[in-house]
């Protein structure tokens, strides 16, 4: 059966959850567009740099505001800044310089990863103000689902405001977990993050609750930190190299699927990771994680990528391990081989379709995996598209399907498909 038959059959019984999901969201929107009033929330929490360029000086001084991600976003072919040409009347002129954008975390366990530089606007224009000030507004949808009868469907609505000079997230939604033989497990989490700055160190720290429809709510704690080490721009204020090193340590329930939950497992996991731009059109990501289950597991992650861009065009080489001190996928229900292994080369592009109208990104990563000693191929393609609607509201779609694994499956072949939207709203 095709990769498109499947969604076909798939949508026509997840229909009506999917309505269920949207149709308050949609409220949401409606109500906020029409009365004006200022909200709107990022999709992902991005660390962010911003330099102040001295135009009669060649060292640039630096500060960030750092942001983090939850959901994968549509990549923005971002333009370089430019210096204005020197004048003695102005001293000094704001740069900004884009910083590096993990878009989703969780797909590195696919072997690969789209590693992005954005910048964001001025979050602190209003400084000083004791009023509450809402910036912008997303509402995020994805649907995972694979040939074994896992299924994860996530809907989710960010707000991100200012009050008192402080920049702040608020993240809620309803999320549904289902899998053969095991009960479905339904999830609203309330989550709120505060985005600050200590010295030239960007900050995010996020506290919260998962609540579940029939299991005991749990607390959720993570602590990000991000710092470019150095950075450097030409002589024409394109952006010649940068070097950030980020970390992040976080404790919550493991939403892997339903039996996981079921099982009442949770982690702390620590992800030290490292961005370097070698040069304009030469990137190296990589990270490490540990992870602690409360089950007595041990985890050990590590992902690297190397990107090259020619255009419109990417080449990237990805690799990545994960090992655990034991296999509990029978006991707790999640993946957990004693070793793994992914590598692959991906070709991408991205670049305007259809008269400009869509702002696109395609990719094909094509290698091998290898778990317990058997290898066999893995593939990944991707499909990423956005659409300006109005001037201030954005609709993103996307569509990966892989064969890389995520569970035990023996001779028996693997697939996953995973669907994703996004809609924001800047006022």
């Amino acid at each position: 059966m095709s990769p498109s038959s499947i969604c076909c059959n798939y949508f026509q019984c997840k229909f009506f959850n999917i309505n269920l999901c949207f149709l308050p969201s949609l409220g949401i929107i409606i109500y906020v567009t029409l009365g004006q009033t200022a909200i709107a929330a990022p999709e992902n929490f991005n660390p962010e740099l911003e330099s102040s360029f001295d135009t009669n000086s060649n060292s640039p001084v630096y500060s960030n505001d750092l942001e983090e991600n939850s959901t994968e976003s549509i990549p923005k072919v971002v333009s370089q800044p430019v210096i204005p040409k020197s004048n003695t009347s102005a001293a000094k002129t704001k740069i900004p310089l884009p910083s590096p954008t993990l878009t989703n975390e969780s797909s590195i366990t696919s072997g690969t990863a789209d590693i992005e530089l954005k910048t964001k606007p001025d979050t602190n224009k209003n400084s000083g103000s004791s009023t509450l000030k809402v910036d912008n507004l997303t509402f995020d949808f994805q649907l995972d689902f694979d040939n074994f009868g896992q299924t994860n469907q996530l809907t989710e609505e960010t707000i991100a405001f200012n009050l008192y000079n402080q920049s702040f997230i608020l993240k809620t939604g309803i999320n549904f977990f289902e899998q053969d033989d095991v009960e479905k497990v339904d999830n609203i989490p309330l989550y709120l993050s505060w985005l600050t700055k200590l010295r030239n160190i960007d900050l995010t720290l996020t506290g919260g609750v998962d609540f579940f429809d029939r299991l005991a709510a749990l607390p959720t704690v993570t602590l990000k930190a991000s710092s470019p080490l150095f950075s450097s721009v030409t002589p024409d204020g394109k952006l010649k190299s940068l070097f950030v090193l980020s970390g992040q340590a976080q404790y919550q329930a493991y939403k892997f699927n339903a039996e996981t939950l079921a099982n009442k497992i949770d982690f702390w996991r620590f992800t030290p990771s490292v961005y370097w731009q070698i040069q304009p059109n030469l990137s190296l990501f990589t990270l490490g994680q540990y992870g602690i289950f409360n089950d007595g597991n041990r985890e050990f992650q590590s992902f690297s990528r190397l990107e090259r861009k020619l255009g419109s065009f990417s080449l990237a080489a990805n690799l990545f391990t994960w090992s655990f001190e034991q296999d509990l996928s029978d006991e707790s229900g999640y993946f957990s081989p004693p070793d793994f292994l992914v590598y692959n080369a991906e070709l991408g592009w991205q670049g305007k379709m259809f008269d400009e109208t869509l702002d696109c990104k395609l990719s094909l990563a094509f290698g091998k995996q290898s778990v317990n000693n058997v290898t066999d191929n893995a593939w990944t393609y991707k499909a990423l598209c956005g659409a300006q609607l109005l001037s201030n509201v954005e609709l993103d779609l996307g569509y990966t399907y892989s064969n890389v694994r995520d569970r035990s499956t023996g001779d028996t072949s693997f697939s996953n498909q995973t669907i994703k939207g996004t809609l924001n709203i800047e006022l």
